[in-house]
């Protein structure tokens, strides 16, 4: 069932996913790791498990990850080292950019979706506050703007904001969205293409909104 046509618990549920997704690809922290170690954490889980049954699995396996973790201090260091290693450094290679630009085109930084982020963001109002040396379509950016759509559409502040939200995924994010999470099946930590994997589902829920049928 669409999620539009779901209980508002259910949408709250899907943002609060789509909310820590963006806080981790912004690079692990030690609150991170704590609240993702908390009942708090393992409660939102449990919650997506129950709205998103597709994702159950991955979520499964995600917790039994972070229940296995010696601490949340030895939880960070693991996940912040596989980050940098996947996301930033990688020496095998490109790993899996955070950068939309990176999957499109000649694959470099800076290409036409972060000028076409730039004016989303600016036709908004929004602007990239304490991240303002990052390309506009970091995935982080990306996600918190879809986040910003779909609240605003639960609003009422923005008729079309859902429908925008789901387009958005579908269309604009999705794609590359795929290929980022297929790249990540090497990486040091389990944690990360589980996270990508579980991010690649979350969004196809959201395209749901669009009121399209994904033919792919």
């Amino acid at each position: 069932m669409p999620l539009k046509q779901s209980q508002p618990r259910d949408q709250e549920t899907l943002l609060d996913g789509l909310s820590l997704l963006a806080r981790f690809y912004w690079g692990p922290d030690q609150e991170l790791c704590d609240e993702l170690a908390s009942p708090a954490g393992r409660d939102l889980f449990t919650r997506l498990a129950r709205v998103i049954p597709g994702a159950a699995p991955s979520l499964r396996s995600m917790q039994a990850h972070l229940q296995g973790a010696e601490s949340s201090e030895a939880l960070c260091e693991e996940l912040e080292t596989a980050y940098v290693a996947t996301h930033v450094n990688s020496p095998g290679g490109t790993g899996a950019p955070l950068y939309h630009s990176c999957y499109v085109g000649d694959g470099l930084v800076m290409g036409p979706p972060a000028g076409a982020m730039a004016q989303r963001l600016e036709q908004a109002g929004l602007t990239l506050g304490e991240k303002n040396g990052e390309p506009p379509d970091h995935l982080s950016v990306e996600l918190e703007y879809l986040i910003f759509l779909y609240e605003e559409g639960l609003a009422g502040r923005r008729g079309t904001g859902e429908s925008e939200a789901g387009e958005m995924a579908r269309r604009f994010m999705l794609p590359w969205v795929k290929e980022f999470a297929q790249l990540q099946k090497n990486a040091s930590s389990p944690f990360l293409p589980l996270a990508a994997k579980l991010l690649v589902i979350l969004l196809e829920e959201v395209a749901q909104l669009s009121g399209e049928e994904d033919g792919g």
